[in-house]
């Protein structure tokens, strides 16, 4: 490592231990980060020159003079969030700095990449508003599909028309913003680990349900993409059943999508039904919809087992339609996950947990995207 590479990591180390501690002094960072009180002392220089951090006030002192206390400065920087991936709407955030959601918005779209992409120019621009343009640091967008990291592509998408369109490029041309892509399940992830229901773990697993099912998965604190992207395509899991005497096995996709579980509540109740109406009958105690959804948490469950077992993360979160169901359902999928869960001969269990956010959160992991490279300061 050459003197300009230290110095970046060194600069980034104490950038993220601010970041972490949320309030901490030049002797403290000296002492985590083993980095000499003078060089401390010169990268917060800069770092406050920048904007980047501020002073907040002094700490308690332990004899002598008392600690300036550091803080990250929450309006250095901004980043907006796109969750591309709803059957009928875009949604959007725009996040400070340390996380905080300082504005959103939805706006409807049509499934056609000349309207999806004027529609997403349509909707940063209502997100930055009177934010100064040099602040906002890039626009992270979620999609429905699988995304190549190197050339910042979309390479598959079976549901929505961005295969291979250079969307970000057309888009920060557009837009005049840099734009990033990213896969929803690995978004949301990452938007758990910095700023959410995540944020005490360095190993989890993000699962989501909603128009498909995907996993995000972070190890020491990195989302983990695999060899070729599509690490935590967890849709293609196959559920083995019983059918008619015979042993078939199907895509647990298919099995527990939110279409999945409105054709089978319709079929039982003999009418149309909105999701709603599903959730609602469900809070109601119905107990052919109960039937419906404990069979879906034993389907995710077996899926969630799969995965622990494999990575033994500290935790699991969920996220996406599994969370509008509410307490009953985690409980469900809890007692299904844990039935098959290897034991730890020392330690606790991984943990199941619901996301921290609604339907929001998927566009925070965009912008989470976006934040996470300028705490690399790499934008």
């Amino acid at each position: 490592m050459n003197k300009t590479q230290a110095s970046q990591r060194s600069r980034r180390q104490i950038l993220r231990l601010i970041k972490e501690k949320k309030q901490i002094s030049r002797a403290e960072l000296a002492k985590l980060t083993g980095l000499t009180r003078p060089t401390v002392s010169s990268i917060v220089a800069e770092f406050v020159e920048n904007e980047m951090i501020l002073e907040s006030g002094k700490g308690e002192s332990c004899g002598g003079k008392r600690p300036i206390i550091l803080e990250l400065n929450k309006d250095a920087c901004y980043a907006v969030g796109i969750d591309l991936g709803d059957d009928y709407l875009i949604r959007g955030a725009l996040c400070d700095f340390c996380g905080n959601i300082v504005a959103d918005r939805e706006l409807e779209y049509v499934n056609e990449f000349e309207n999806i992409l004027g529609v997403l120019e349509q909707l940063i621009t209502e997100l930055v508003g009177g934010i100064e343009r040099e602040k906002v640091r890039g626009v992270g967008i979620a999609v429905s599909g699988i995304v190549d990291a190197q050339s910042n592509e979309v390479v598959n998408s079976s549901t929505l028309d961005i295969e291979k369109r250079q969307l970000a490029k057309r888009l920060s041309q557009r837009s005049g913003f840099r734009v990033i892509l990213e896969n929803r399940p690995n978004a949301a992830a990452l938007a758990e680990t910095q700023f959410g229901a995540g944020k005490d773990f360095n190993n989890l697993v993000y699962i989501t349900s909603g128009r498909g099912v995907g996993a995000g998965v972070v190890i020491n604190g990195k989302i983990f993409r695999g060899s070729f992207g599509t690490a935590g395509e967890i849709g293609e899991i196959r559920i083995p059943l019983l059918e008619n005497g015979s042993l078939s096995s199907f895509c647990l996709e298919d099995l527990t999508r939110a279409s999945a579980i409105k054709q089978r509540a319709e079929k039982a109740k003999g009418c149309k039904l909105r999701f709603s109406e599903i959730v609602e009958a469900y809070y109601n105690d119905d107990q052919a919809i109960n039937a419906i959804m404990d069979e879906n948490a034993t389907y995710m469950g077996y899926a969630a087992q799969i995965i622990a077992d494999l990575l033994n993360p500290e935790a699991i979160i969920l996220g996406g339609r599994a969370v509008e169901l509410g307490d009953k359902y985690l409980k469900a999928f809890r007692e299904h996950f844990e039935s098959g869960l290897a034991k730890a001969l020392v330690g606790g269990l991984t943990e199941v947990k619901f996301s921290q956010y609604g339907q929001i959160g998927v566009a925070v992991g965009g912008a989470a995207v976006v934040i996470e490279l300028v705490m690399d300061l790499k934008v």
